[in-house]
């Protein structure tokens, strides 16, 4: 049998013209048949780098982690600027209504109607972001199930061609017990057909490397497709940091409490925007009283880490100077979860929440330092001509008095 054969039997296929064309084309391939004989040394070891292809599906990795970073940015932006123009036009209303005016300005009637244009662009384009989103989740997912293909088909490979030595092995070992040769066989090698005749008679066949991959990625894209959108999502920890920011965006003053995960979905996986319906507050998670303060330094938060063990946040570096004071790991300051210096990682929500506060804080000193001088003037004005009628009547009074 000439080397390197993998078509079954020694009959060759006699392309027709129909088929030297498309070859020559380079557009289609000749019909698949599984292998006689199975993978060499060198297949294999080819076959097991590609498992260990680490460098490649980094990248791949690293694109889809940015991925999800850019929609979670995303879906805070654009319903932060929704909320803002929100809050604008009701700053508006507020101040109409306070002067006593029923009717609204040309002004506000354009914020309105800018207002309802950008609450459907929001929600249409929030609605796009989360399907993204779950996009790529489900990509991540199945660069997971690759790897497990890749080494189920390796693990077959192996144990096929161990299972095609055996036979062979005992076959010789019969040849040389009886006395076989070449010189006994005129001179002539039939080894190789020998060998074809043991391995087509004595064991199953071989399973191609293609068949073998389809059918191990088939079995693991039904497993996961078979999972309830909850499992997918709902308790990924990219899905769960995505809704957090595009709650805390949507509510950032009234402290509304992010509904419980399981509402989320409904019964047909598809997402529920709102959280929990009607009849279901049982299920809505109680929001803490959002401490802002580092729980080590005792001072506001500027860079805050949380950390994949408990909810409790830190400043970046008095965590990490606490955790390499002992090794890299220890237990929480706050609670008994051990933690490491890995499971630690920027809290982009916590540093919404901080910003927001310092922005507050800031919008606050000017509004008292910047009050309208006009305004100041009226206020020093009566008070002046109320502190000049007191003294005109109490100059009365005494007046008065002196007389009788």
């Amino acid at each position: 049998m000439p080397p390197g054969r993998l078509v079954q039997g020694s009959r060759r296929l006699e392309p027709t013209a129909s088929a030297s064309a498309s070859a020559h084309n380079g557009s289609d391939l000749p019909p698949y048949e599984p292998p006689s004989h199975p993978m060499n040394d060198a297949g294999r070891q080819a076959l097991a780098n590609l498992t260990n292809n680490n460098a490649e599906m980094r990248k791949y990795e690293d694109h889809l982690s940015k991925s999800s970073t850019y929609l979670r940015e995303a879906v805070g932006a654009i319903n932060d600027t929704l909320f803002a123009r929100k809050s604008q036009l009701a700053s508006k209303i507020e101040k109409r209504r306070g002067r006593g005016e029923s009717e609204k300005g040309e002004h506000e009637a354009e914020l309105e109607e800018y207002v309802n244009k950008l609450h459907g662009d929001v929600t249409h384009l929030t609605d796009e972001i989360e399907a993204a989103l779950r996009q790529v989740i489900d990509y991540r997912a199945e660069l997971q199930r690759e790897k497990l293909v890749l080494g189920s088909v390796v693990d077959q490979v192996q144990s096929e061609s161990s299972r095609w030595q055996r036979p062979l092995r005992k076959r010789k070992a019969a040849q040389r017990i009886g006395g076989d040769s070449d010189e006994e066989m005129g001179g002539v090698d039939d080894e190789p057909e020998e060998a074809e005749a043991v391995g087509a008679e004595d064991v199953a066949p071989l399973t191609g490397v293609r068949e073998a991959f389809h059918k191990a990625r088939e079995s693991h894209t039904r497993q996961y497709r078979a999972t309830s959108a909850y499992d997918r999502y709902a308790s990924n920890n990219e899905y769960i940091a995505f809704k957090k920011m595009w709650h805390d965006a949507q509510h950032p003053e009234d402290q509304v409490p992010l509904p419980d995960a399981s509402t989320w979905f409904d019964d047909q996986g598809r997402p529920i925007r709102d959280g929990a319906p009607g009849g279901d507050e049982d299920l809505i998670i109680e929001r803490e009283v959002q401490d802002l303060t580092c729980k080590l330094t005792l001072r506001p938060l500027k860079e805050p880490y949380a950390n994949q063990k408990c909810p409790h946040v830190f400043e970046k570096t008095a965590i990490m100077e606490y955790l390499r004071g002992t090794g890299g790991k220890a237990q929480c300051p706050v609670c008994t979860k051990e933690l490491r210096i890995k499971d630690l990682y920027l809290d982009e929500l916590t540093l919404r929440k901080v910003k927001r506060a310092a922005r507050a804080a800031r919008e606050s000193e000017d509004r008292s330092s910047n009050a309208d001088p006009d305004e100041q003037m009226d206020e020093s004005v009566l008070v002046g001509q109320s502190t000049q009628l007191r003294s005109g009547r109490a100059n009365n009074e005494v007046k008065q008095d002196d007389s009788e």
